[in-house]
């Protein structure tokens, strides 16, 4: 029997078993670690398959730590992301980048915002939205994007997701409605990222202090409580362990947990998740956009942000040539889900090629990516439904970290905090 067993092998059950002082293993069905922040290598190509991935981070001591990983492999950079708005890139986030709409637009929005009469109590993303910025800068720009990225109205979401959102002060928006250059999300400005391998050299790097302990090809197919500890079956094996910390998505946890509480069962089927779409399309030519992340509030077309790989890394790309990572939003009962990867592939280079993005005759490298879990959705009843299942779950002796495991939109950095909380509770 051993101490721990960690059910995935993502960044933060490797961050977790990269500082466990106890005897572990790590089981991960796929043939890879790294998870949400794996990346793939095809034909000079390189792409994050989950959508991009940038290393920053409020934590210094968490964001030095993962620095540290990558050692000479390493870039790094400032934040050129823009909004395509009317066939015009704006400064991103929005409201630091009103000079750079139609002047028409930019009246409106600065309108809007000093004669804001909306409610200040808000109760969710919409109203929250309008309550801080006013009805133009909420119709243009912030209500439309939301809709695509989390799947619903924003009507939906509530102020646990808000919380994310920095507040700009006034200031900061009525100087970038004439033009005086101003700065959000500013713990972002800056951002770390591996010269070559994508965000996966990271994942990779966790990997090779623990690849002792680690079984890939490992389905769990079944966990079940014994006398001092729990009978893990595998497709491959049964594995005896007194602790077990899952960071696999929670609605799979619950299906393979034997005897799991009926109030899990049910409060499992309230959890709202997405899905992600990512189209990948390498070209035979260099498109020259020169911004890392484009933003498309746009609702005529599927895809609510755009990744450009070689400015994140020119080693991305292969020299002459260029690359777009195209993300969608969407579940399995979605109309787009249900297309084949041919006709996502036919539809997504089309609009590209209305929106002057790309040459849809130039693509030499395509492929579409589906990813079942990607964002657990902060919807109205979000608090109250992950707190119960988590105490649930966590009653039962199971540890939960990361962002499927625990259930909470989360990034890398967070994932490697907490699994650096949750080692030192194990290591005693």
């Amino acid at each position: 029997m051993i101490d721990i067993a960690i059910l995935g092998g993502g960044v933060s059950a490797l961050a977790l078993a990269a500082n466990l002082k106890k005897d572990f293993l790590i089981l991960e069905k796929q043939n890879k670690t790294g998870g949400l922040c794996s990346s793939i290598v095809e034909q000079g190509f390189t792409f994050d398959v989950a959508g991009p991935h940038i290393l920053f981070s409020k934590n210094q001591n968490i964001l030095n730590y993962m620095k540290s990983l990558l050692g000479e492999n390493i870039i790094r950079k400032f934040r050129t992301s823009k909004i395509l708005y009317k066939n015009k890139y704006v400064k991103y986030p929005f409201e630091n980048g009103l000079s750079d709409l139609p002047k028409e637009d930019c009246f409106e929005c600065i309108r809007d915002y000093l004669s804001n009469n909306f409610n200040k109590n808000p109760s969710n993303l919409a109203e929250w939205s309008y309550a801080t910025f006013g009805k133009s800068i909420s119709e243009k720009y912030l209500l439309p994007y939301n809709r695509k990225i989390w799947n619903c109205d924003p009507s939906s979401i509530s102020l646990d997701w808000v919380s994310r959102i920095p507040k700009p002060p006034l200031e900061d928006v009525l100087k970038s409605a004439i033009g005086i250059s101003t700065e959000g999300y500013l713990h972002q400005l800056y951002f770390s990222y591996p010269k070559t391998g994508g965000f996966q050299a990271i994942t990779d790097a966790l990997t090779e202090k623990v690849k002792n302990k680690l079984f890939l090809n490992e389905e769990v197919i079944k966990i079940e409580k014994i006398e001092n500890g729990w009978n893990i079956t595998t497709n491959k094996n049964i594995i005896c362990a007194k602790n077990i910390v899952s960071t696999i998505p929670i609605h799979k946890l619950i299906n393979i947990l034997h005897s799991s509480p009926k109030e899990a069962i049910e409060l499992s089927n309230k959890l709202r998740f997405n899905g992600l779409i990512n189209v990948l399309i390498g070209l035979s030519y260099d498109h020259k956009i020169s911004y890392p992340t484009i933003y498309v509030p746009d609702p005529t077309v599927d895809f609510h942000r755009l990744t450009i790989p070689s400015n994140f890394s020119e080693n991305n790309t292969p020299n002459g040539q260029s690359s777009i990572m195209v993300e969608i939003t969407a579940n399995n009962e979605d109309d787009i889900w249900k297309l084949s990867d041919k006709d996502i592939l036919n539809k997504i280079t089309n609009d590209l090629e209305r929106l002057n993005i790309i040459e849809a005759d130039k693509v030499i490298y395509s492929k579409v990516i589906k990813i079942t879990y990607a964002y657990p959705v902060c919807d109205l009843n979000y608090k109250e439904n992950v707190e119960k299942i988590r105490n649930l779950i966590e009653n039962t002796g199971i540890h939960l970290l990361g962002r499927f495991g625990n259930f909470e939109y989360i990034n890398s950095d967070v994932c490697v905090e907490q699994a650096f909380a949750l080692a030192e509770k194990l290591n005693g």
